[in-house]
């Protein structure tokens, strides 16, 4: 991916000329985490009465498990980054 901030003496910065296609990039990538939050509560909501059947060793379960626990991870790295 090409970068199109830097950090300058007052802080973060866009390229010259670059303003449009930063804002769009952001916008994208927040739609992008928002529908990640998005899914990890549509997740718990389909895991919580698998789970209250006892299903937890079904191969349902196991596979939303899965995606549940990847976007949590992708979470995390953004948290550390400090971007949520």
């Amino acid at each position: 991916m090409e970068r199109l901030t830097y950090q300058g003496p007052q802080g973060w910065q866009v390229e010259e000329g670059r303003l449009a296609e930063a804002l769009e990039r952001l916008a994208r990538f927040e739609t992008a985490y928002e529908g990640i939050l998005r899914e990890q509560e549509e997740l718990a909501a389909i895991m919580e009465p698998l789970k209250a059947a006892g299903r937890q060793k079904s191969a349902q379960f196991r596979e939303l498990l899965g995606k549940k626990l990847t976007n949590q991870q992708l979470l995390l790295r953004l948290e550390f980054a400090g971007i949520s």
